[in-house]
């Protein structure tokens, strides 16, 4: 009796174990999983969609024709760049089916779901999983930061400055200028394509005087930044060895412009190298990057935006007749007809995911022991120069330095109103600047009392929440011997002590 029971027991055992064995694999085979890459993602980037299943017959259907996603949020769709409302995913090396979700411009925080098409059909074997897009936190600003920069790159060593007291002096009278002002920090170009021989990355007379500098702003009180020029050289035709530049097109032809290309790994060791070299002079408070874009030309980058986009934009049919320069020289054609603006939405977000690329391995080599700030160009947002200040904060900028140059008054306002509808003071930190220059204000008979209006302007109407967490003055080279028109560069710097003052009464 007692043999017969535990035969029994090991034969329930056998085919208990066969029914779940059976029942898993069944499991295993039919279920459907559909989920992001990562479970958070900055603006700067493209969500990756996954989808997977081991059932035959799926895998089967889904061959045929190609499944599709929809990205929803409170149960509702997200259109993204371009106007894409729907993901359609292709098959991947590895078995499963991917796309591509670029995420929209300054899109809410939160989070955001995953819709397959067919879905019910499944019922309770599709097991799906969420993401959120998140703001990065940056590192903060002083209240009402304000800064003078010097863009210059004459010899300081060879210097005579005219001071506020009417005296001569060597570069020590730039720091006169900074405390007149009243600024609290002043920013310096640093780093400068090409050097003086041929060859030669960065014009280095001025990297000696670096330490010097730094330690008597720090005696003064006044944080001192250094930045680099990136991606604009000023080397004519004289290009330096090594690196591949921009091309643009003129006359049906492509032609090398002396800005380097957003495509040269090269020039971002470079950068990197040298901003590491910043970061270690003791009394560098601050790093910068200007010219953090594809500054001139670009249309070598036509096949990796088609290759990045795929799925969002399509090159047109007879792309795969065109050679490689007949390819250049239509994609020129296109972005400047700017007649398909769902093209124009998607190269003006890929530039700055391009770049933001570029801010990420910046960032991850000099680390986050200084912060970082980046000057950005401002019509429509950035956009129009494939620069973003919300996709910049999360790639790692600290501080968006915006340049609203160049505009006359009615243009000014409009810039303004198209910043503060877009962007609120979570989103990036905004750091205003207007320049000292009288033909790019248009030769406004006010002159210095336009750029101080201007200033004012910025400072409280570029967020559509509250004031800018700064401003700056640019540049105190063009306010010593730029062009000043009818006044001295004491009129102009009375009118951005006057700014400096104006910003910190009415944000103590």
């Amino acid at each position: 009796m007692e043999r017969s029971w535990r035969l029994f027991l090991s034969l329930a055992v056998f085919y208990a174990l066969l029914f779940l064995g059976v029942w898993g694999w069944l499991r295993v085979t039919r279920s459907v999983r559909l989920y992001p890459g990562r479970a958070a993602y900055g603006h700067d980037e493209f969500v990756d969609i996954i989808l997977k299943t081991r059932d035959p017959a799926l895998r089967s259907d889904w061959n045929s024709q190609p499944p599709s996603v929809v990205v929803t949020r409170q149960g509702l769709p997200v259109p993204t760049i371009a106007g894409l409302r729907r993901v359609r995913l292709v098959p991947s090396p590895g078995g499963a089916w991917v796309g591509r979700w670029p995420c929209p411009w300054n899109a809410p925080a939160g989070e955001y779901r995953l819709e397959l098409s067919g879905a019910a059909a499944l019922g309770d074997r599709l097991q799906t999983r969420s993401f959120r897009i998140a703001y990065r936190r940056p590192r903060p600003l002083p209240k009402a930061w304000t800064v003078l920069t010097l863009e210059s790159d004459m010899p300081w060593s060879a210097l005579r400055v005219q001071a506020p007291d009417g005296t001569t002096k060597d570069w020590h009278g730039l720091l006169d200028w900074v405390e007149y002002v009243g600024a609290d920090a002043f920013w310096v170009l640093a780093g400068r394509t090409p050097g003086e021989k041929p060859g030669e990355v960065w014009l280095s007379y001025n990297f000696h005087l670096l330490p010097e500098m730094a330690k008597e702003c720090r005696r003064r009180q006044i944080k001192f930044g250094a930045y680099v020029q990136c991606y604009l050289t000023m080397s004519g035709r004289d290009h330096v060895p090594g690196y591949e530049y921009a091309l643009d097109v003129k006359d049906s032809r492509t032609v090398e412009t002396r800005a380097i290309s957003l495509r040269e790994e090269k020039r971002v060791r470079d950068v990197a190298e040298l901003l590491k070299r910043l970061r270690d002079i003791p009394g560098v408070d601050y790093l910068g990057l200007d010219y953090i874009r594809n500054a001139l030309g670009g249309v070598e980058l036509v096949d990796d935006f088609y290759a990045d986009m795929a799925g969002v934009i399509s090159p047109p049919p007879e792309f795969s007749h065109l050679n490689r320069e007949e390819r250049m020289v239509y994609f020129a054609r296109k972005k400047a007809m700017r007649k398909d603006m769902a093209f124009i939405d998607a190269w003006q977000w890929w530039r700055a995911h391009r770049v933001c690329a570029v801010l990420r391995q910046l960032k991850s080599e000099i680390g986050e022991s200084k912060p970082l700030w980046a000057f950005m160009l401002t019509w429509d947002k950035g956009w129009h120069h494939g620069q973003d200040p919300v996709m910049f904060n999360d790639a790692g900028v600290d501080a968006d330095a915006l340049m609203l140059y160049e505009a006359d008054s009615a243009q000014y306002k409009a810039l303004l109103s198209d910043w503060s509808g877009y962007v609120h003071r979570g989103d990036a930190q905004l750091v205003v600047g207007d320049v000292v220059d009288w033909p790019l204000h248009q030769r406004d008979p006010d002159g210095p009392k336009e750029f101080y209006r201007r200033t004012m302007l910025a400072a409280s109407g570029i967020y559509g929440d509250g004031p800018a967490r700064g401003i700056f003055i640019h540049d105190l080279g063009r306010a010593l011997w730029g062009r000043l028109g009818p006044w001295t560069t004491r009129d102009w710097m009375d009118a951005a002590r006057a700014a400096v003052r104006n910003f910190k009464e009415k944000n103590p």
